[in-house]
């Protein structure tokens, strides 16, 4: 019986402690206090026996309470994705970091979404797939009055010397 509970080795104890730390990490970047607060009640709410963690039978009833019928491989898939100790159960840390993966996503995509705007309103109505690389020049230093060297940052981008901007050139550009 002691031999169970025995201290872990040093290296595993470091490991958890780094673990732990990316955890705060992630969700300290992506929440704020009053998220982690609803993200709190909404777990105790999803969390029926109050045991602190959420097993597949109270996933499984809050799905169907939403609705959905989920397969036991449908939850036990899903518990998976975001079970760190693998103990077959949502703890509320797999809970907050799932919140703020979901979060993260959504932003990206609208940032993508927004980039995608902005390069339908620069390449215009004629039925380009392109940016003129000379109006976005003029647009930034002469509309914008931005002091960005965007000379070069289309130079860092561009694939070709034709003067143009495809969709994935004026995303690398906006992304770094």
């Amino acid at each position: 019986f002691f031999l169970m509970i025995r201290r872990p080795p040093r290296s595993t104890q470091s490991r958890s402690s780094a673990a732990s730390d990316v955890y705060k990490r992630q969700v300290e970047e992506e929440l704020t206090e009053i998220e982690i607060q609803k993200c709190r009640e909404a777990f105790n709410a999803f969390d029926k026996d109050g045991s602190g963690t959420i097993d597949p039978e109270e996933l499984r009833n809050v799905l169907e309470e939403m609705g959905q019928k989920p397969t036991e491989e449908d939850v036990l898939k899903m518990i998976n994705e975001v079970d760190q100790s693998n103990r077959g159960v949502i703890e509320f840390k797999d809970f907050l970091r799932a919140m703020a993966r979901q979060k993260r996503m959504q932003r990206e995509r609208e940032d993508e979404s927004d980039i995608r705007d902005a390069f339908d309103a620069l390449k215009g109505d004629d039925g380009r797939s392109s940016i003129d690389a000379k109006k976005l020049i003029h647009i930034i230093k002469d509309e914008f009055n931005l002091t960005i060297d965007i000379e070069r940052l289309i130079y860092e981008v561009a694939s070709n010397t034709n003067g143009e901007i495809s969709y994935e050139e004026f995303r690398d550009m906006l992304s770094n």
